[in-house]
């Protein structure tokens, strides 16, 4: 799969829930308030958050933004300075 594919997923939930809770539940964020039709996942959600915070300039916003992600993920990213 292409990261750029859809990926189809089955989510259960009960009458007690609505729809968007039951997405938010798995990770996912609906695009509708009610009956949506499509979900985006958190965390591409959070990566689009920490590349808005760093948007001054283009590369150093993308490095910044990754570091960041991957940072807050546990990872730990090295570069030149780092030994």
């Amino acid at each position: 799969m292409r990261t750029t594919d859809f990926q189809t997923m089955d989510v259960v939930g009960c009458a007690c829930q609505t729809i968007p809770q039951v997405l938010v539940e798995n990770g996912l964020f609906p695009t509708a308030p009610s009956q949506p039709r499509i979900a985006v996942s958190t965390p591409l959600l959070d990566f689009y958050r920490a590349l808005f915070e760093q948007s001054c300039d283009a590369v150093g916003a993308l490095a910044s933004a990754i570091h960041k992600f991957y940072k807050g993920r546990g990872f730990r990213v090295l570069d030149k300075k780092v030994c």
